[in-house]
């Protein structure tokens, strides 16, 4: 088995699950690495195939999901995951207004970028509580290899890796990368949605900038934080989280 400091692929392809990824490899500023293959980001698992199963289950190993979308979205969508399937699941939810679709698409319209978007909704305390939540769950060393995962993996799931990534001191312009590699999925994902009339009609509403992962929304997103809670950190002190969770999340994912 290699060893979690060496090179692994980040990009992991599936059947039926977009945007899965590993989001080990990064260096820190302190000089240490996030471990590969104990922390994974992704699109949704709803319609995931018994060969794709087969390789969380043998190949990735997986121990625990955490699922960021909401509880309308879960009952309407489904888990995907089985629940015999020996794999702890978690319902953190990172929609705080119920997944009001049409008070999303008055925020859009006010806003040019994603950062702007996930800057609105992180300022809530509510939703801040929730990424603390998510957050407790990975430092626990027993629930990896662990993956985190909204619907297509770009922005529920960014927001949580990006402030992640920088609370284990991992440098901007990485976590930036991280997130711009969802821009691809996304290309592909609009093509899909234009190429049927009814998932044309409602996706018409969202603005182009929807659909893209740009290295200005993240960068954005970070550097405004930082502005308004003094650093990453001080967002998640404001929001509630405990003196211990930046060490135990660094003890679990750094090498």
């Amino acid at each position: 088995m290699k060893k979690m400091t060496e090179k692994y692929s980040r990009h992991i392809n599936f059947e039926s699950i977009i945007n899965f990824r590993d989001i080990g490899g990064y260096k820190t500023r302190q000089d240490k690495t996030v471990a590969w293959r104990r922390l994974f980001r992704s699109g949704d698992l709803r319609r995931i195939t018994e060969n794709d199963l087969k390789k969380l289950k043998e190949e990735i190993r997986l121990a625990t999901i955490i699922d960021l979308r909401s509880a309308e979205e879960i009952e309407r969508q489904g888990v995907g995951i089985p629940a015999g399937a020996d794999i702890k699941y978690y319902n953190v939810s990172f929609i705080t207004d119920g997944g009001n679709r049409e008070a999303d698409e008055r925020r859009f319209r006010t806003f040019s970028n994603m950062g702007q978007f996930y800057l609105d909704i992180v300022r809530d305390k509510l939703f801040g509580g929730r990424i603390i939540k998510a957050m407790e769950i990975i430092a626990e060393t027993e629930n990896h290899p662990l993956v985190f995962h909204c619907a297509i993996g770009k922005d529920r799931t960014g927001i949580l890796a990006a402030v992640l990534l920088n609370i284990l001191g991992v440098k901007d312009k990485d976590v930036i990368k991280d997130y711009t590699l969802s821009g691809p999925y996304m290309e592909d994902l609009l093509k899909r949605i234009r190429s049927d009339p009814k998932m044309a009609a409602n996706a018409a509403p969202l603005p182009d900038y929807f659909w893209k992962a740009s290295p200005e929304s993240m960068e954005l997103f970070l550097t405004t934080l930082r502005k308004e809670y003094d650093s990453i950190p001080g967002y998640l002190e404001t929001m509630g989280a405990a003196d211990s969770l930046t060490e135990r999340l660094k003890k679990t994912l750094l090498v």
